[in-house]
């Protein structure tokens, strides 16, 4: 009976081995590809943030407007 015991032990200690890694998924190699470099466009076109900045100058520049020549020079 002794006997008995040693193999059935031996036959799942060995079936557990042969089992272990019979659930994985297969490890399949593949062969790397380069993807091709896109340009990236611009969502503003060109011509907005220079036109933006000469339209912030043109508003300082007019509210800055601080003629004093239209006032007579008194002297006393």
């Amino acid at each position: 009976m002794k006997k008995f015991w040693i193999v059935l032990g031996a036959l799942i200690v060995a079936g557990v081995s042969a089992y272990a890694g019979g659930l994985a998924d297969a490890i399949t190699e593949t062969v790397p590809t380069m993807a091709d470099p896109v340009a990236a466009e611009s969502s503003v076109p060109g011509w907005v943030i220079p036109a933006a900045i000469i339209a912030v100058l043109i508003g300082v520049a007019v509210l800055a407007d601080d003629d004093d020549d239209d006032d007579p020079v008194t002297c006393e």
